[in-house]
């Protein structure tokens, strides 16, 4: 784990371990050469999940945060070695404003299903992604994105 982690280091400025797993912090530019750099020069081939925090100081339903947050959506995703035990967990911020990123579809197919969750759920929209069509809302959902901190659940 630790020639891994000094690799990734190499080529990446903003690296952490915490409880044995790696997180790389990205530039919502790098986001996908970062990527593409995981999956072949450190044969990061398997990908595992992606899902975006809704990162807000003002919430309809919980706790606010206990410090001041910026508004944001931090994406996030995991990638693994099939031959190795190696993985990493890297993110992005984007705004909240203009909430779209570039699709990972074209470097992991199986980001997809992943990428339309996050469509769906938060309202973060995937430049590229070939197929943005609701996933497990109706059609006709008309409201906010239900994951959203600023969803307000109805009928309570």
């Amino acid at each position: 784990m630790e020639e891994f982690l000094n690799q990734i280091k190499e080529d990446f400025k903003d690296v952490s371990n915490e409880f044995e797993t790696i997180l790389i912090k990205v530039d919502v530019k790098n986001w996908l050469s970062s990527h593409e750099a995981l999956r072949d020069k450190y044969d990061l081939k398997f990908f595992s999940w992606l899902s975006a925090i809704d990162w807000d100081n003002d919430v309809a339903v919980g706790d606010a945060p206990k410090e001041q947050v910026t508004p944001s959506f931090e994406i996030v995703s995991c990638l693994s070695s099939v031959d190795n035990s190696n993985l990493v967990t890297i993110s992005t911020t984007i705004s909240k404003d203009e909430s779209s990123i570039p699709s990972l579809t074209s470097i992991y197919v199986g980001a997809n299903w992943h990428e339309r969750e996050a469509f769906e759920m938060l309202g973060v929209y995937f430049d590229g992604h070939p197929d943005n069509r609701r996933l497990l809302l109706p059609e006709d959902w008309a409201d906010l994105p239900p994951l959203r901190k600023d969803f307000a659940i109805k009928g309570r």
